[in-house]
């Protein structure tokens, strides 16, 4: 597939500057980008149909969707397809002032703080490796840099493919691998410290950035000030980088430091006391060691052994606290005794749970907490009683036949009503009558 210069779209035709935008925006699985119309003009969010509008954006900092290397040597644009394989060539490549920045589609790989630290660090290896490979700038994070060039631009002067390439880290990694381009090396340490060499003489056009951060870091990793170095450093390029850009070389520095435990507050950090040292070492020892009879057996029961156990400890925790509930205690004093939440504590009320027979007989019922009913006397207790006198005995006297009430005023006679309602309506109701 040839890949040439995106065309200015034409307004009757579906260009190839068109697909590529709508293949831009598909990927991109967001609703808005942070765009600005310069380097370094403050960023507008805007959404995806303004793309074509602005020559700078800046990439979602929560997924990384594409691989971005910036080539400062003039010629790149053409450099990179030349020392790359054809089948991870870049999915876009735009010509600048000082070289060139090319672009790969990757699968999402997420960067927020919870996610995976594998997946962040294999893009940024394979983001490294590419950058070696076409000899781009180091201060340029392949996978969340703070401002890169807009392909979709229309005036960017893009080079892409028709139909652009969606990479996998893995195929990626595997053709750098079979051409023998796969250059990543892990950072050589001596003493928890990085080990580089220090930038001298004069700084040329094409190696500034990286003059500059390797002179700094070297000083910082020493625990000196790198800012000064790194000011000094600018003064020996034989065009001095803009003040933003040293001070983006200096924030980077300092995060770096900040993050990985170099550098804290200010100063170099401090090693572990031999005391807390030994203290560490011998618990570890008692961990990799312990490994008795009870512990094989209760990993070979599973997670089914100890599911058991708790459904058991919390049918006895559930038991005793209608216990105490029979006994009179409130649900919050049930939390209290037990240790639980009062939450737990009501769940373990609306248990069923049976209750003996002698504590059913004996216990206090109802929300009242008055006394328990005394015990049925035998029946032996009652034959012995005698009649009691005449006099004693209760006589019942006939009741006064009560008439039911009319039926219109059965519908109103309710004792809710007011006592105006009852001595003012229902009489006028029955004169009625």
């Amino acid at each position: 597939m040839p890949i040439v210069a995106l065309p200015r779209p034409a307004a009757h035709t579906s260009s190839r500057t068109a697909k590529f935008r709508g293949a831009f925006a598909n990927h991109f699985k967001v609703k808005w980008l942070v765009m600005a119309g310069a380097k370094d003009s403050p960023g507008v969010a805007r959404t995806l149909d303004n793309l074509y509008q602005y020559p700078f954006f800046t990439p979602p900092a929560n997924v990384a969707y594409a691989l971005f290397v910036d080539v400062d040597r003039p010629g790149a644009e053409v450099e990179i397809f030349e020392r790359l394989p054809a089948e991870i060539h870049p999915s876009w490549v735009i010509a600048t002032p000082n070289g060139a920045q090319a672009g790969w589609f990757i699968d999402p790989v997420d960067l927020r703080d919870s996610a995976h630290d594998h997946p962040i660090r294999y893009a940024r290896n394979v983001g490294k490796a590419l950058r070696t490979v076409v000899g781009g700038d180091p201060l340029v994070d392949p996978v969340s840099p703070s401002r890169v060039r807009n392909p979709a631009y229309e005036h960017a002067g893009t080079f892409a493919r028709s139909i652009t390439p969606i990479y996998t880290l893995g195929n990626l990694y595997s053709a750098l691998k079979a051409a023998g381009l796969w250059t990543y090396e892990p950072m050589q340490f001596s003493n928890g410290k990085p080990v580089v060499e220090p930038t001298t003489g004069s700084l040329p056009v094409g190696g500034r950035n990286k003059g500059v951060f390797d002179a700094a870091r070297f000083v910082a990793y020493d625990g000196g000030d790198y800012v000064a170095a790194a000011w000094a450093a600018n003064d020996r390029c034989v065009i001095p980088l803009k003040a933003n850009e040293v001070h983006t070389i200096i924030n980077s520095i300092a995060r770096f430091m900040a993050t990985k435990g170099y550098l804290r507050i200010n100063g170099p950090t401090t090693n572990m006391p031999e005391g807390m040292r030994r203290v560490l070492s011998e618990m570890g020892r008692r961990g990799g060691l312990a490994n008795t009879p009870a512990q094989r057996a209760a990993r070979a029961k599973g997670p089914a052994a100890a599911a058991a156990a708790r459904k058991q400890c919390a049918k006895q925790h559930a038991k005793h606290a209608q216990h105490l509930r029979r006994k009179g205690l409130s649900r919050t004093q049930i939390a209290a005794k037990l240790g639980k939440h009062p939450s737990t504590v009501s769940r373990y009320m609306r248990r069923w749970i049976p209750v003996p027979m002698s504590e059913m007989l004996a216990c206090v019922t109802g929300a009242s907490g008055g006394a328990p009913f005394p015990r049925p006397l035998p029946h032996s207790h009652y034959r012995s009683i005698q009649a009691l006198p005449q006099c004693y005995q209760q006589v019942e006297h006939p009741a006064k036949p009560k008439s039911p009430p009319p039926e219109r005023c059965r519908k109103v006679h309710n004792p809710r009503l007011g006592p105006w309602l009852r001595s003012n309506l229902l009489p006028r109701r029955r004169q009625q009558r």
